[in-house]
């Protein structure tokens, strides 16, 4: 819908769908981040809009932070009505008067402890409505009303960790069963670690089939078991749904990618030097993932063939990031983001990589210095194109605070105004399988410096 020239967006669906996030992260994000969300007035806040103009400039950190709209119950800030708008109250279990689309539409998702998700567990069929969550002990499923309808127990030796709970999806609706994610799992009697597994279930809570990474790649030496997951994403596009998988291992660097096909079977393998923390599906054929390089001690982005992932990240001949047992493929495109002077001097770990993956665009936020209990992470944030093609990049508000407090600590000698970077980064390097190295000079960035708070 159009409005005075600008593109309006009348539902919470619309709205993710253009940041590419699904709805409960968006929910999220006004109410803790001021997303810029406008309601109708006399709805009573239920009925919403936004543009998108403000919507992509809020992404840039061009536009401030709204005021977050007042808080909502748990259950109506996960379950949006049949018109995807906010109800005040729980909304009730799916019935066979909403539209297929709706419950073809549902996912799964589940976090450790109280918080649960709805989970739509038929995709073709008028599915009931699920509460899915972990204990020590069991993957639980119940009603809306709270009745249990199934569970499946885990090993009662064992404590399991899901994935991350600031991961967006750590559960789907492949085909039409349910796909669960755990990171990890330790022995309780020794602290042993076990690799996380990706738990496909039917509706009704048989255990279908498990996936875990069993790899051991060999560079200077080898690297196997445990390996902790970090990140799934289910590919809807075709006729048969496939997964991508990442992990990385549980005390060095290697990292292993994946993708399961319909019959959870492994099409592909790409391992990299150093840990992959995120994957997003840009398209059929395309995965972009985020996370690590050791080979050139910075924050990365790379894109990779979904129809040939056999192959490893590149690396200088002869170097210890070099895999002797792996594919001879690379990926199509490799970015390499270098660690800063805030990253370095503040003694932070490595830059890890946020990834932000929208229609036509792709964020890489470079966590230069780790957030806090009283403040945020100070950043770095690079746009490229789906192609991995550089728009621009610069420092976040919260980096140059930080650089005053290490230059009030004696650590960097000299102002923002004479940095070398004060007009954000510097350079990038790309690895292409034609050229391989460039350097890419950036230039100085035209937008605030200020890039909206990472979204993490």
């Amino acid at each position: 819908m159009s409005e005075n020239g600008r593109r309006r967006l009348t539902s919470w669906k619309e709205i993710a769908s253009h940041l590419g996030r699904d709805v409960r992260t968006v929910l999220r994000w006004e109410k803790e981040r001021g997303l810029p969300i406008h309601r109708v007035p006399g709805a009573t806040g239920r009925v919403v809009f936004a543009y998108t103009e403000e919507l992509d400039a809020w992404a840039r950190g061009e536009l401030p932070p709204v005021k977050p709209a007042p808080p909502q119950s748990a259950a109506a800030a996960t379950a949006p009505g049949p018109a995807q708008t906010l109800p005040a109250e729980p909304a009730p279990a799916i019935t066979r008067h909403r539209s297929r689309w709706l419950a073809a539409a549902a996912a799964v998702a589940i976090v450790l402890s109280a918080v649960a998700w709805r989970v739509g567990v038929d995709r073709d069929a008028e599915a009931a409505a699920l509460t899915i969550r972990f204990t020590d002990n069991a993957l639980i499923a119940a009603t809306p009303q709270g009745a249990e309808r199934w569970r499946h127990e885990l090993k009662r030796e064992e404590t399991t960790i899901p994935v991350d709970v600031r991961h967006e999806q750590p559960g789907e609706i492949f085909g039409r069963d349910i796909v669960v994610a755990t990171s990890y799992s330790t022995r309780k009697s020794d602290g042993v670690i076990r690799s996380g597994e990706l738990l496909r279930l039917s509706p009704d809570g048989r255990l279908k089939g498990t996936f875990a990474f069993d790899d051991v790649p060999r560079f200077d030496g080898t690297f196997g078991p445990p390996w902790l997951i970090t990140d799934f994403r289910i590919d809807h596009s075709t006729p048969a749904p496939r997964i991508v998988v990442a992990a990385h291992h549980n005390e060095w660097w290697p990292s292993t990618v994946t993708i399961l096909d319909e019959h959870w079977k492994r099409r592909g393998t790409f391992v990299n030097a150093g840990w992959v923390e995120r994957v997003h599906w840009l398209a059929p054929d395309r995965i972009v993932i985020g996370g690590f390089s050791n080979a050139l001690d910075g924050g990365m982005v790379a894109l990779l063939d979904a129809n040939a992932m056999d192959g490893q990240s590149p690396a200088p001949h002869g170097s210890p990031f070099v895999c002797a047992s792996c594919g001879p493929g690379g990926p199509l495109r490799y970015v390499v983001m270098a660690r800063s002077e805030v990253n370095k001097v503040s003694g932070a770990p490595f830059n890890r990589v946020v990834l932000l993956a929208k229609e036509g665009a792709l964020l890489a936020r470079t966590i230069e210095a780790t957030a806090s209990e009283f403040e945020g992470a100070a950043d770095a944030l690079y746009e490229f194109t789906p192609a991995l093609e550089l728009v621009r990049a610069s420092y976040s508000d919260r980096y140059w605070e930080k650089h005053r407090d290490l230059e009030a600590a004696g650590k960097i000698a000299h102002p923002r105004e004479s940095c070398p970077d004060r007009d954000g980064p510097r350079e990038i390097r790309v690895w292409e399988p034609e050229t391989g190295w460039t350097p890419v000079t950036i230039a100085p960035s035209r937008a605030p410096s200020s890039p909206a708070r990472n979204p993490r």
